[in-house]
């Protein structure tokens, strides 16, 4: 079973090849992203030392674990999204979460 879909972004017409499914690994990667952001003094409170930047980090982990290719080429697929139009990188995003949902209903 294939686990990845393709999209094509709405200004640039990039196609954009993301996973569908992630592996536990994956996801611990985009769960723990934020980790940076957090504090404790003694191990039991936490306290967000940014609260934009918890939900950044979580974004950019998940565009980089989620997808596979842009146009065919693999190769700096987030610092590629990174250059596009805020529209395109914004329908990649809710195209990932979209298919994410689906996998968790």
């Amino acid at each position: 079973m294939d686990f990845t879909k393709e999209i094509e972004t709405p200004i640039g017409k990039h196609k954009v090849v993301f996973k569908t499914i992630l592996s536990v690994a994956e996801r611990e990667r985009v769960e723990t992203s934020a980790m940076q952001f957090i504090e404790t003094d003694n191990g039991t409170d936490f306290k967000l030392t940014n609260t934009a930047q918890v939900t950044l980090a979580e974004k950019h982990e998940l565009l980089r674990v989620s997808v596979v290719s842009i146009d065919g080429d693999t190769v700096n697929c987030f610092d590629r999204i990174q250059k596009m139009y805020d529209k395109d990188g914004a329908a990649i995003l809710e195209a990932i979460l979209a298919e994410q949902k689906k996998m968790k209903d």
